[in-house]
């Protein structure tokens, strides 16, 4: 197939142009998807403000550049930022990618404010954590288990995400070294809910790929403890023995009461790679198990933004870029562009600068115009303490007192300023 895709300045622009590429990553912009038809001069301002050139497609040009939009509005989005009808048919072709087959679609409209959100997801996170602890006491004791209490505490996680996911996903930044196992499987677990969330899952598959990343470390209780807290480079018998905890894992779920083929799944599959490279049985693409993919993708970026025995952590933003240079290699490309439209570009919990001067966490995000997120207000421009901390949503396009347009002008690193994210935790 020849292309016929042409580079032209963003000066040219014109109203029914295709826009095929940008001279960035669709990350770096605030349009939903990749391509569109140019439809108002509003889409062209803002490709003017984000690009210096991109590449149309002539053979798109003028097809019916009315038709419904890749990219979203604000007028076209639900009260969380779903995409209704028109966009919505586009994102159900990118689940398709992702998944194979038609999707099920459940729309899940936030139905809450972070604000109150965030102390019913902090005791549904503290629950969490308390029902995976006593799970692990009870194996150890080589009691036999039963899926009740995990499914019954999982409901109340995924209730809490469903209603608003960005209450769950600040608490996900409240980490605890000493406590990774157990962070590490909970935070995973909501981080694969609000995924699931997003991708519109039903229910059942939502309970079930929070029970399967939940529990797909498990077998590393299989495990010397200090093989895992090893801060030194494994050597090859100690890499075999640690990718053992598969094995060991997919065991001790079978064993469990009320277990179903899509946990096992989740828990045998979950360190597959895209390309082949993954292990127990170097599966690659589609022979990957939807909800593993999504496991895998997410237990990469929770281990990434973690204190690790053998590793620092790195800032979300940052993750989110080493996730972008990994598509079609580690994970599906289609996944992590998705789970970067679900998480932001500057995801909940991020520390940043504004344009202004003034620091802020990320409180929210704004799912259409993930550049601009709500922020919690920490520091003033000459760097002061606020003494209360005021909400700045840039989704409303906030000036300061010049009249300049307020825009994240950098994600921060943890701790910059001597700012504890844990400090702000509502």
């Amino acid at each position: 197939m020849i292309k016929t895709e042409r580079k032209i300045s963003v000066a040219e622009l014109e109203l029914g142009m295709y826009v095929a590429r940008l001279d960035r990553p669709w990350v770096e912009t605030h349009f939903l998807f990749q391509g569109f038809h140019i439809s108002n001069d509003q889409d062209i301002r803002e490709l003017r403000e984000t690009c210096e050139y991109v590449y149309v497609d002539p053979e798109c040009d003028e097809l019916d550049y009315r038709r419904p939009r890749l990219k979203t509005t604000v007028a076209e989005e639900q009260s969380d930022g779903t995409p209704q009808n028109s966009v919505a048919s586009r994102m159900s072709e990118r689940l398709e990618a992702i998944l194979g087959a038609p999707p099920p679609r459940e729309f899940y409209p936030v139905s809450t404010a972070v604000e109150n959100e965030i102390p019913v997801a902090r005791e549904s996170h503290r629950q969490t954590v308390e029902v995976i602890s006593s799970l692990v006491g009870e194996l150890k004791a080589g009691n036999t288990i039963e899926l009740d209490s995990v499914r019954e505490t999982v409901g109340g996680m995924i209730a809490s995400i469903v209603r608003n996911p960005d209450a769950f996903l600040w608490l996900t930044r409240l980490k605890n070294k000493d406590a990774y196992a157990y962070m590490h499987c909970v935070d995973a677990c909501g981080l694969s809910v609000a995924f699931g969330r997003y991708l519109g899952f039903s229910r059942t598959d939502l309970e079930n790929l929070a029970i399967g990343t939940l529990l797909f470390d498990i077998g590393k209780l299989q495990l010397p403890d200090s093989l895992l807290k090893k801060p030194g480079r494994l050597t090859d018998p100690e890499l075999a023995l640690i990718r053992r905890h598969v094995e060991f894992g997919v065991d001790i779920v079978k064993e469990m009461q009320g277990v179903n083929q899509d946990i096992i799944s989740i828990v045998l599959n979950h360190h597959e790679r895209h390309d082949g490279s993954g292990y127990p049985r170097g599966l690659a693409g589609r022979k990957i198990p939807v909800k593993a993919r999504i496991a895998a993708l997410v237990d990469c970026y929770d281990a990434i933004i973690s204190d690790r025995a053998y590793s620092s952590a790195i800032s979300s933003y940052d993750a989110i870029q080493v996730l972008y240079e990994s598509r079609d290699k580690d994970f599906q490309a289609d996944i992590v562009e998705q789970f970067i439209q679900c998480v932001g570009l500057y995801p909940t919990g991020t520390l940043v600068e504004l344009s202004n001067g003034e620091v802020g966490l990320v409180l929210a995000q704004n799912r259409v115009r993930r550049l601009r997120p709500r922020v919690m207000l920490v520091l003033r421009q000459d760097k002061s303490a606020y003494d209360f901390n005021p909400i700045l949503d840039l989704i409303e396009d906030p000036v300061d007192e010049n009249g300049a347009l307020i825009e994240i002008r950098q994600p921060l690193p943890p701790g910059s300023y001597g700012i504890s994210a844990a400090d702000y935790y509502l």
